[in-house]
């Protein structure tokens, strides 16, 4: 086998071997709350713009979003099956940057990142089953970063991501969603790595100026019942509807 053919496979073995069981938030903390082992204290802040005056995004958001708010729309053990189980933060998985530069936002929701998307802050649990993120932007900028998202889908319905130069296609497919919040998407993002192809189920919903993201494991490999991955989702919704409410 060449040289390079060989550090493919192992490059794709290594990213599916972490993908696998979905352990995939980066600079986890402790746990930061009493029993809710997935919540974990993420403060990863990016150094945003000042706002342009706006007092908040639609949708009933009456100011910036807060840390508090944040963390109080992340799931917990409790919010889940027991199957999917808290999991420690690895270190962070990435899946590389797409080729469309229109696509990067669908990578972008899959994987954590310090500073991810422009927002001011992030807070994420991990789960064995699923990584959830929240993030809370400034002004109206949730908002933007989804405007447009269902022709996004349309126009990435194929593309490929590049990962240390080595190019893996990747389909997508809407997943239909409840509506929820100020609005709510969902996709199937399948991964074509050689001998591994690796799908996942991502679900967002925005609430003003605060979007939290589920991305699940989909149907390839050890894929998640439906029904259980649609219960999970209505919870996420749910908890950042309470959580900016209040």
């Amino acid at each position: 086998m060449p040289a390079f053919a060989a550090v493919s496979v192992r490059r794709a073995a290594a990213v599916a071997l972490a993908a696998s069981s979905l352990v995939f938030a980066a600079a986890c903390g402790s746990s930061d709350g009493k029993g809710d082992k997935p919540a974990q204290k993420d403060a990863a802040t990016s150094s945003t713009a000042a706002s342009s005056g706006a007092s908040g995004a639609s949708g009933g958001a009456k100011g910036p979003v807060t840390e508090a708010q944040l963390k109080a729309a992340l799931l917990t053990e409790k919010d889940v099956p027991a199957t999917w189980k808290a999991g420690p933060g690895t270190g962070g998985l990435t899946f590389g940057k797409a080729v469309k530069p229109e696509c990067q936002k669908l990578i972008q929701l899959m994987q954590s990142e310090a500073a991810p998307m422009g927002a001011a802050t992030r807070q994420s649990s991990n789960f064995e089953y699923g990584l959830q993120q929240v993030f809370g932007f400034d002004g109206d900028k949730a908002a933007g970063y989804l405007k447009g998202f269902d022709a996004t889908l349309t126009q990435c319905a194929t593309f490929a991501v590049d990962m240390e130069g080595e190019k893996y296609p990747v389909t997508v497919k809407p997943l239909p969603v409840d509506q929820a919040g100020d609005e709510a998407h969902g996709y199937e993002l399948v991964m074509d790595m050689g001998p591994i192809k690796m799908g996942f189920h991502t679900y967002v919903v925005r609430k003003g100026g605060a979007l939290s993201a589920l991305c699940a494991k989909g149907k390839q490999a050890v894929g998640i019942p439906a029904a259980e991955y649609q219960a999970v989702t209505g919870t996420v919704a749910k908890k950042l509807d309470q959580a900016i409410q209040g």
